[in-house]
């Protein structure tokens, strides 16, 4: 077997030691001094180019996820708005009908409408914003965010979704009761292309005091779901616009309109929120 060969930098260490081992045979303090500076100084700037790298590495990587985050958290606030609308929608129309449970006209009138009162046990769930935000929390990978605040603002935002969705299978469970004190007076179809229609028949319905009081326990299980969705638009859209403004986006504001300003009570729509509610059921332009 041949020697193996030193490399310039090991022959340079050993060669740096020799002339440590003579100047201390020579008492040489001073250059003592020297050699020791000249390492400690090699150390530390190599620990400081090291460093420089590191760091350069985890900002690249962090504004990668707030570039994830951004498109993340825009398309689950339009998510979660679209579910908000839905229901304030079927909450409208059922406390529309339970209104005109004394009006044989109001009651005929909504009978020949579609769609109204038909969906008291529709609680839909969403395909997007209930996997991302968890397996990010859940990950870890929150801790690549440099800012506390925004961490703490998605934090924020995975626990009012985890939140909705436990309101959500619970209002499925409750749901059904209404759902089959109301279901003998669904009137079912196919429209001309196939469609199922559904309308229902309100002046008979009027009449069977089981299915009134299901009409309004429906409603106020919409109700609840539609404050829990309205709490995690907020946390959305906080969280976005900060990450909006970090990244310089044109969607960056000074400020973010909320509809709460603290975490609601969930027995009743908040007095101020109630126009949101008309104006997200509005927003739906779907039957």
């Amino acid at each position: 077997m041949g020697k193996r060969r030193s490399t310039p930098a090991s022959a340079s260490a050993v060669s740096r030691l020799r002339d440590i081992k003579r100047k201390l045979r020579d008492r040489d303090w001073i250059g003592i001094s020297i050699e020791l500076a000249v390492v400690t100084l090699g150390i530390l700037l190599a620990f400081q180019i090291d460093q420089w790298g590191q760091n350069r590495r985890q900002s690249r990587e962090e504004r990668q996820f707030l570039e994830r985050m951004w498109r993340e958290t825009s398309e689950a606030a339009q998510e979660n708005e679209w579910v908000m609308t839905l229901h304030a929608r079927f909450r409208r129309e059922l406390i529309e009908g339970a209104n005109a449970l004394g009006d044989a006209a109001a009651l005929a009138r909504l009978a020949s409408t579609p769609n109204v009162g038909c969906r008291a046990a529709v609680f839909p769930g969403l395909g997007f914003n209930n996997t991302s935000f968890q397996e990010l929390s859940s990950s870890g990978r929150l801790n690549a965010i440099s800012d506390p605040g925004l961490r703490a603002e998605l934090r924020d935002v995975v626990s009012a979704q985890a939140d909705a969705e436990a309101q959500r299978d619970n209002s499925f469970l409750l749901g059904l009761d209404s759902h089959r004190a109301l279901e003998p007076y669904y009137v079912l179809g196919l429209d001309r292309n196939d469609n199922r229609t559904c309308r229902m028949d309100w002046p008979r319905l009027a009449r069977d005091s089981r299915a009134r009081n299901a009409l309004m326990r429906a409603s106020r299980l919409h109700t609840l779901m539609w404050t829990r969705r309205a709490y995690t638009r907020d946390m959305l859209a906080l969280a976005h616009n900060r990450i909006a403004c970090t990244l310089e986006k044109p969607d960056c504001r000074p400020t973010v309109q909320r509809i709460f300003r603290v975490r609601p009570r969930y027995d009743v729509i908040p007095p101020e929120a109630l126009d949101d509610v008309e104006r997200s059921a509005e927003m739906y332009n779907g039957s």
